[in-house]
């Protein structure tokens, strides 16, 4: 499997455990949808959108665990309607109330995310 491949696929994997977790959000089962779709027809636009919105701004701050940096990043990109609001979501609306088992989860996931892109 190729490292874009592998990439894909954990952004998928993300966004399907979120999506179970917070089965009302409608929003994240979209953009399962739509990764799996992207997954398929145009891979490198998942990781070029992941770069751009998230690697290249708060890279060394997801790899430190800055909680409070990456809530702040998020709130202020969700209030501009950035298209990496997706990415952030799970920092604004549920993080706060999220267990630690889960927001271990999610660091897990975000910081493999951000070492494999930088392998494509």
């Amino acid at each position: 499997m190729s490292a874009l491949a592998a990439f894909c696929t954990l952004v998928v994997e993300f966004f399907e455990d979120i999506s179970e977790q917070y089965p009302e959000e409608k929003d994240i089962a979209m953009a399962v949808s739509a990764l799996k779709f992207l997954r398929k027809t145009n891979p490198r636009l998942i990781h070029t959108q992941f770069v751009k919105a998230v690697t290249a701004d708060l890279c060394q701050r997801i790899l430190d665990e800055d909680e409070e940096y990456i809530i702040a990043k998020a709130k202020k990109i969700l209030n501009s309607g950035d298209t990496a609001k997706t990415a952030l979501w799970i920092f604004d609306k549920h993080w706060a109330t999220m267990s630690e088992t889960n927001k271990q989860l999610v660091w897990k996931y975000i910081k493999a995310m951000v070492l494999l892109s930088g392998r494509v």
